[in-house]
């Protein structure tokens, strides 16, 4: 049993060619007051037959369809009703509903209203007519208007996914279509008053179309068209997987505020926006299907890791540090000798060290040449890191004629000139005039006695 029932509202009757499942018919007549009840009543009950209500009317009359889809939904407190808007002529109308019918056997709600779009897609729909100088619903050019009022001649009119206008000529007497339903065609043809003919000789050649059936005008018709001289036509696929590869070709998925599937903008239940589908890269896996590998020829070998360096056997030869500061700097460098590789060395303190007698293996011989006038007990002093006024100078070399200090003098006078200068002492505020200000003389009169 279908799911899901469709309503076609207004004056549309069935074409008769899908005569097993038809949809329902609301002809709304008379004043809104008067139709607003039973449009209900029928909404409550197609409601208790079936899970969901879709409720198709024309696009190009919507204003008093629409407004009884809403009544319905607020007054069943209900979002299972779905208003469907189709731009589409009134022939062709008649024959999307009825086959929605025939499918909703077959397919949910939400699957339903999507395929009710492509179906208006696939379609080809037009007619024949002798003026188009009152034709509102399929826009047209101001030379078409103008052709309107000169004897003679008829109008080719396209509407659906391709809406044009041709003027038939000697030279051009069928339009341009920039695509046919799939093979076996069949059409539908609708003649009140029009050139039949035309459509039979012309326009069936064109469409490819196997057989071409008539069938009764639609009352809407002439106010679709414009003119009470017309004849309508609408062209289908009749191959019978037509709908099923309709129904699998579109990219369902659920909305997110009621579940339901579709592939509209705007789900058709309960009006909720859906989010924008990203285009998939070139060369992407869907999801679900794992990516398999590329197949290999038999002598080919998948690539192997690059293997590491080798780390030496034996340590990289260093060069030793100079055991302590040279004592001065020399204007001019000899050149370094090359550097050579050596390990990581952790960093040196920052304060002077104590002297030490040099390592075991001698560094590059200093160019500075040593004093050979100062005596041999003469200590080297090391320069001074950071701020502070520059050490003391060394003591003078004892006399030839006296005694020479001893190590031990020597070593604590190092120690006193290493040993950071003690902060000068405060100065002593003699008067109350003083500011904190260096310099600055404030004046102020005498104290009165």
């Amino acid at each position: 049993m279908p799911v899901t029932a469709v309503v076609l509202v207004g004056d549309f009757p069935s074409t008769g060619v899908l005569q097993a499942t038809v949809a329902q018919r609301v002809a709304v007549k008379g004043p809104g007051d008067e139709a607003a009840p039973a449009f209900v009543d029928h909404m409550a009950h197609a409601l208790r037959q079936r899970g969901a209500v879709l409720v198709l009317y024309p696009a190009w009359r919507r204003g008093r369809a629409q407004r009884l889809v809403r009544l319905a939904r607020s007054a069943l407190l209900t979002d299972r009703i779905a208003g469907l808007p189709l731009d589409v002529p009134p022939l062709a109308l008649s024959l999307v509903a009825d086959q929605l019918a025939f499918a909703s056997a077959h397919a949910r709600p939400g699957v339903l209203a999507t395929l009710a779009h492509r179906l208006c897609e696939t379609l080809q729909a037009g007619a024949w007519v002798n003026s188009v100088a009152r034709l509102e619903h399929v826009k047209t050019g101001l030379g078409a208007h103008v052709s309107s009022y000169l004897p003679g001649g008829g109008f080719a009119v396209t509407a659906g996914a391709h809406p044009a206008v041709h003027r038939i000529t000697a030279s051009k007497p069928v339009p341009r279509l920039t695509s046919r339903p799939a093979d076996p065609v069949l059409m539908l043809v609708a003649d009140a008053n029009g050139d039949a003919g035309w459509l039979q000789d012309r326009m069936q050649p064109v469409l490819a179309a196997v057989t071409s059936t008539a069938v009764a005008p639609q009352p809407m018709g002439a106010e679709y068209w414009g003119t009470k001289k017309y004849t309508e036509f609408v062209a289908f696929s009749g191959h019978p997987q037509a709908l099923r590869s309709l129904l699998a070709g579109s990219p369902y998925r659920p909305c997110g505020w009621c579940g339901e599937p579709t592939a509209l903008p705007e789900c058709p239940f309960c009006l909720m926006v859906q989010p924008a589908r990203e285009a998939a890269p070139a060369g992407s896996v869907p999801s679900g299907h794992p990516q398999r590998p590329s197949p290999q020829p038999s002598g080919h070998q998948p690539p192997q890791p690059l293997p590491s360096q080798p780390l030496p056997s034996q340590p990289l030869p260093s060069q030793p540090l100079p055991s302590q500061p040279s004592p001065s700097q020399p204007q001019h460098q000899a050149p370094a000798p090359p550097q050579v590789q050596r390990p990581a060395v952790p960093p040196q303190p920052s304060w002077p060290q104590a002297p030490h007698p040099p390592a075991s293996q001698p560094g590059p011989p200093s160019p500075v040449q040593p004093d050979e006038e100062a005596p041999p007990t003469r200590p080297q002093y090391p320069r001074r890191q950071g701020g502070g006024p520059p050490p003391a100078p060394p003591p003078a070399p004892p006399d030839q004629t006296g005694d020479a200090p001893s190590l031990t003098t020597l070593l604590n006078g190092a120690a006193q000139d290493a040993a950071p200068d003690p902060p000068p002492e405060p100065t002593p505020r003699t008067t109350p005039d003083d500011e904190w200000r260096a310099g600055t003389v404030v004046f102020r009169p005498p104290r009165r006695q």
